[in-house]
C-alpha cells in the first residue's frame, strides 16, 4: 500500500471511529462496553459505584472479584477480621497510639472484607434485574492470598506499619485516581510502558488478562442490547503500549473507559490519551 493510500485509510477510520463515537453517545448505538476503573479499598467507592451504575443502567455488571475470593472471605473473613484487631489493639497500646489514625490498617481491613465492588454491584443488580458476574481467576486469587495473606495479617508486619507515619487512606485513594488521570491522559508514551512493565513481564498476570478479556468478549457477544459493565482495579485499563492490559486486549470492541472518582471517561476509539472529559452523564 502506498502512503497516499495508507493516509487515506487512516482518514477513513478516524472517520469511522468519529461516527461510533457519536452513535453511543446518541444512544443509537444498541450495545456498549463500559470499563470502570477504581481504586481498591476505596472508603467512599461504594457511595460512587452506587451513583454511577444508576446513572449508565447497565443491563449487565462483570465484577473483578473471583469465585474463590468470595468463598474465602465469607469463610474466614470475620476470623481473620478478629485476629487482625486483636493483634493491632494490643500492638497500639503498647506503641501508645491509635491505631484508627492508620490508613495502612484500614487498608488491611477492607482487603480481607468482601470489597465494595461485589457487594455495591449485587444490590445493583438485585434492585434492577440486571445480570452479575464475578470473573477474576480463581487461580490468581487463591495463589495471591496464599502467598501475601500470611505475611499483610502477621504480627511482624503490623508492628511495621503501627512504626510507621500514619497515612490517611482517603489521601492515598486519591492519589491513586490522580495518577490513573495522568497515565490515561498522557500523550508522552513512555510513561505508561514504564508503569506496565511492573506487571507485563508477569506470566501469570497475562493469563489473568487473557481470561479476564475473553470472559468479558463473551459476556458482552450475549448482551442483545445495552449496556454492559466491567468494574476493576484501573491498571487493567490503561493502553496503549501498557504490556498488553484489558483494555488492549478488548480495543476492538471500542470500550469507553471511566474512572470510578469523578466519572472522567476516554472513548475507547481515542488512541494515545486523547482524552474526552465528561462529567455526570455519557
Amino acid at each position: 500500500m502506498t502512503g497516499e493510500a495508507l493516509l487515506t485509510t487512516k482518514r477513513i477510520c478516524a472517520k469511522c471511529n468519529d461516527l461510533n463515537v457519536a452513535l453511543k453517545e446518541s444512544g443509537m448505538q444498541e450495545k456498549e462496553l463500559l470499563l470502570i476503573g477504581t481504586v481498591h479499598r476505596d472508603p467512599d467507592g461504594a457511595a460512587k459505584l452506587r451513583k454511577l451504575l444508576a446513572e449508565k443502567r447497565p443491563v449487565a455488571v462483570a465484577i473483578e472479584v473471583s469465585p474463590y475470593g468470595l468463598f474465602y472471605r465469607r469463610r474466614n473473613g470475620r476470623r481473620l477480621l478478629r485476629r487482625l484487631m486483636k493483634t493491632v489493639t494490643r500492638l497500639a497500646e503498647n506503641l501508645q497510639v491509635s491505631w484508627q489514625s492508620w490508613g495502612q490498617i484500614h487498608a488491611i481491613r477492607a482487603q480481607i472484607q468482601l470489597p465494595f465492588e461485589y457487594r455495591t454491584a449485587l444490590s445493583y443488580c438485585r434492585d434492577t434485574g440486571a445480570a452479575l458476574s464475578c470473573i477474576d481467576s480463581s487461580t490468581w486469587s487463591k495463589r495471591w492470598i496464599d502467598d501475601h495473606w500470611c505475611h499483610l495479617l502477621s504480627r511482624e508486619n503490623l508492628e511495621i506499619l503501627l512504626a510507621e507515619r500514619p497515612q490517611d487512606q482517603k489521601q492515598e485513594v486519591d492519589r491513586g485516581y490522580k495518577m490513573a488521570t495522568l497515565l490515561l491522559r498522557s500523550r508522552e508514551e513512555p510513561f505508561v510502558p514504564a508503569v506496565a512493565q511492573i506487571w507485563s513481564a508477569d506470566l501469570h498476570w497475562q493469563q489473568r488478562e487473557n481470561d479476564l478479556a475473553q470472559t468479558l468478549e463473551e459476556l458482552y457477544a450475549a448482551v442483545a442490547k445495552g449496556r454492559l459493565a466491567y468494574v476493576g482495579g484501573w491498571q487493567h485499563m490503561l493502553g496503549p503500549n501498557a504490556g498488553g492490559t484489558l483494555y488492549e486486549r478488548l480495543e476492538h470492541l471500542q470500550p469507553r473507559r471511566v474512572l470510578l472518582d469523578e466519572g472522567e471517561a476516554w472513548a475507547g476509539e481515542k488512541r494515545h490519551g486523547d482524552a474526552e472529559k465528561r462529567r455526570d452523564g455519557d
